[in-house]
């Protein structure tokens, strides 16, 4: 069949059922309520999942059917409460919201789904979320995080730090793309705060601890908004985009292959 939009919510039941039985992929954007910093809204993680996972869909959709949920939009972010405009989840609503959406998606026959995460505070829990449900399961469940899949490409695009941070060049760089109306360009300058894993003497020493993001920057910010730009947005979103819709199509990435119309 050919498919009238990637965005689930735009399609009908039964459009929907049979695209299950034709073992179509399922997107499911992860992000976060949480503060950016004083120039980014707090809705900037779940913006930028939702958006790369747009673009990879569309991408992918010509090889493979590909439906997009909406996304997920609070996550774990206790370490921003601090700074006030946050809404945080505990560890077992996460897992049950989660629980709630991967079952009712296997139960209409979805059988590859991706948990497509966007807030770094998400990561270590939703690989345990992914543990347990494929066990429950029994589905090739995935997740991953945008940028570390497609960390090598992401790079070389950034002047000024090594990475995707939190409100940062390479964040506010994408929003001036997603959504430019949201981005506040007169408080650049009062957001920028290097972020210490930047700085080539930086030695991790294998050891957790628990930090408030109050205790690791004034503004809310970790990196410099003040190399951004709509270009750097473009090429990061494109990169991350093209990464994920590649991944997806590919047999290892789900660990078994996908049955191929």
């Amino acid at each position: 069949m050919r498919q009238r939009s990637q965005r689930m919510a735009e399609l009908t039941a039964r459009e929907l059922r049979e695209l299950a039985g034709g073992d179509a992929i399922v997107i499911v954007p992860v992000g976060s309520m949480e503060q950016h910093g004083p120039h980014l809204p707090v809705g900037t993680d779940m913006f930028l999942g939702r958006e790369v996972a747009r673009l990879a869909a569309q991408r992918a959709v010509d090889r493979h059917p590909v439906v997009v949920t909406e996304p997920v939009w609070t996550g774990l972010s206790e370490h921003h409460m601090a700074f006030g405009g946050t809404v945080t989840l505990d560890f077992r609503a996460f897992e049950a919201v989660l629980r709630g959406i991967v079952g009712s998606l296997h139960r209409h026959g979805f059988r590859h789904i991706c948990l497509l995460n966007s807030h770094g505070g998400n990561i270590a829990a939703l690989q345990v979320v992914t543990e347990r449900l494929t066990l429950d399961f029994g589905i090739p469940l995935v997740t991953t995080t945008y940028w570390h899949l497609a960390a090598d490409l992401l790079d070389p695009v950034l002047e000024r730090q090594r990475g995707i941070h939190h409100a940062c060049e390479a964040e506010t760089s994408m929003m001036l793309v997603t959504r430019a109306d949201l981005v506040d360009l007169g408080r650049l300058e009062e957001a920028a705060c290097p972020d210490p894993r930047d700085d080539p003497a930086f030695r991790p020493d294998g050891a957790y601890r628990y930090a408030s993001f109050a205790d690791r920057t004034p503004s809310g910010a970790l990196g410099d908004p003040r190399a951004a730009s709509p270009e750097k947005g473009e090429k990061l979103l494109e990169l991350a985009a093209g990464r994920l819709a590649e991944r997806l199509l590919a047999d290892d990435f789900w660990g078994e292959p996908l049955r191929r119309g």
